[in-house]
């Protein structure tokens, strides 16, 4: 009888809950251990005793951006799931456009696995904007951990509470165990193979802890957001409407995506940033934050919250309130700078943690300028109605753009799968570029690609 592979899966979140689905369906005798530092109840990096500091500029991607616990920041984020095509990218690289064709062959494939399609065509609605659509998973059912039902699969054993504190291996390819503390014991275990899938930082602090990197630096990018539009009266841009509309509890959203000297950049709306109601609703599905003044904010503007349930349950899109809403420019930053390293402060569990270096220049200034141009170029085209909120561009971030990239120098889709002999990192760090769009979802066409032709958990 052929013996049961053993596999570790290091992180309980977003990543980690798809992979063992992925995993179970191509294999449903294979054994899988999942470790993950938190429990059923989500935390911050600070709620769960990480340590980070951060040097320089304002960056708020670790203290803000990742969580831990069963669903990670999938539990908070409810986000789009997005992929790429082939209008993202000007000049891809190798190893972005083998990406792009993973996601363009089965993008219909991974959404189905959340009962959710994305027919809308991309389109150009100018020479320098084409237009993504995409589908906001539902805030009641957007936690992968519990969608996937991980606590319920028999071949899965879930250690909870356990820190991984480093990988060991041979030579840097061949990875033995993994050394975990469990209750203040440090303990180790060794598997067949091993998925690190416990964010883009704790990935980078676990390799960098373990010498599976060649530096002692991690490097790494991200979006620069910018409120930079106020726009008075219609949803409407060109031939294109804007408003969020409903399927079922789901959102659909769009957006303008561009690029200048091979720096992407977004346009896409926000609505309703002074209505009280709205962003209590927001902090209770996506925070989880619930307070007394959170009924209050119903009853001191009732025609208002009249028209938001109207516009939600009957007409099935979002409110727009006093018909106003707000544009915001999203900019990959090129600044080739930003860095994470290990910092000789320690963590609650005795591990150091990390310090992060994020940086911007000139050239992110002039993308900036740039992209605002080309948006104002089509506003006017389209007649318009807007105000300029922003002349220069401000590290300023929003929940739903922290998704470092760059961290790696893959040359190709082989040489990610086969960097390590027996152990695959998933991050969004692993992509060259994140492009006009959250790329979480970009990777699980990845994922599952490798995992189909994994032999030996076949």
């Amino acid at each position: 009888m052929k013996e049961k592979i053993n596999i570790a899966v290091l992180g309980a979140g977003t990543y980690g809950s798809y992979v063992i689905n992925s995993l179970l369906k191509k294999n449903p005798e294979a054994n899988i251990t999942l470790f993950d530092v938190g429990d059923k109840s989500v935390k911050s990096e600070k709620e769960t005793g990480f340590y980070s500091s951060l040097k320089k500029a304002m960056y708020k991607g670790l203290t803000d951006g990742r969580y831990f616990g069963f669903g990670g920041a999938s539990d908070k984020w409810g986000g789009q799931l997005l992929t790429y095509s082939n209008n993202d990218f000007k000049h891809p690289d190798p190893f972005m456009q083998d990406i792009i064709k993973l996601d363009m062959k089965d993008k219909d494939e991974m959404l189905a696995k959340f009962k959710i399609e994305n027919k809308y065509p991309e389109k150009h609605v100018s020479d320098e904007l084409f237009t993504k659509t995409g589908v906001w998973l539902s805030a009641l059912h957007r936690n992968f951990f519990h969608w996937f039902k991980i606590n319920k699969r028999k071949q899965v054993t879930i250690l909870s509470h356990c820190r991984v504190i480093k990988l060991e291996s041979d030579n840097g390819k061949d990875i033995t165990s993994v050394v975990y503390k469990e209750n203040g014991i440090e303990k180790s275990q060794s598997f067949d193979y091993y998925f690190l899938t416990t964010g883009a930082f704790e990935s980078a602090r676990i390799l960098l802890s373990s010498g599976l990197t060649s530096k002692n630096k991690v490097y790494f990018s991200d979006h620069l957001s910018q409120k930079v539009f106020k726009i008075k009266g219609s949803t409407i841009i060109g031939d294109e409407d804007f408003v969020f509309r409903m399927r079922g509890t789901s959102l659909i959203t769009k957006r303008m995506i561009g690029e200048v000297n091979d720096c992407s950049f977004y346009i896409h709306p926000v609505f309703n940033l002074k209505f009280p109601f709205f962003e209590s609703i927001k902090e209770v599905l996506f925070k989880h934050h619930f307070k007394m003044k959170y009924i209050w904010n119903i009853f001191r503007d009732i025609p208002n919250v009249i028209g938001f349930a109207w516009a939600v349950l009957v007409l099935r899109r979002m409110y727009v309130m006093h018909n106003e809403w707000y544009l915001y420019i999203d900019i990959e930053n090129p600044t080739k700078d930003s860095y994470v390293c290990l910092s000789k402060e320690v963590d609650k569990f005795g591990v150091n943690g990390l310090d992060v270096y994020y940086n911007t220049d000139e050239e992110a200034t002039d993308i900036y300028d740039q992209a605002k141009k080309i948006a104002i170029k089509h506003l006017d085209a389209c007649h318009v109605n807007y105000e300029v909120l922003a002349e220069q561009i401000n590290v300023q971030t929003c929940e739903d753009i922290y998704h470092p990239y760059g961290m790696f120098d893959f040359k190709s889709i082989n040489d990610y799968y086969t960097r390590w002999n027996n152990m695959l990192v998933i991050t969004t760090g692993v992509l060259p570029r994140s492009g006009g769009i959250n790329p979480t979802a970009s990777m699980l066409p990845v994922v599952d690609e490798f995992i189909n032709k994994m032999n030996y958990i076949g």
